[in-house]
């Protein structure tokens, strides 16, 4: 169960860094400038859910 987890959490960090590049890109232009902002916001909470997933089940030492 640990590693459907960890393996969930890499994929929606990896997609939140993804975002937040396509967000960043969007605010330059003046039509999508709030759809760009809404996107970072996403983005970054995201990234915090999916490398806390990760984060929280990595441990040090022999698996038991």
């Amino acid at each position: 169960m640990k590693d459907i987890l960890v393996t969930i959490g890499i994929i929606l960090a990896i997609i939140s860094v993804i975002a937040f590049v396509v967000g960043f890109i969007m605010l330059f232009f003046e039509s999508s400038r709030k759809l760009g902002l809404k996107v970072l916001l996403f983005s970054v909470i995201g990234f915090i859910i999916g490398f806390g997933t990760c984060f929280a089940t990595f441990s040090i030492g022999p698996m038991h």
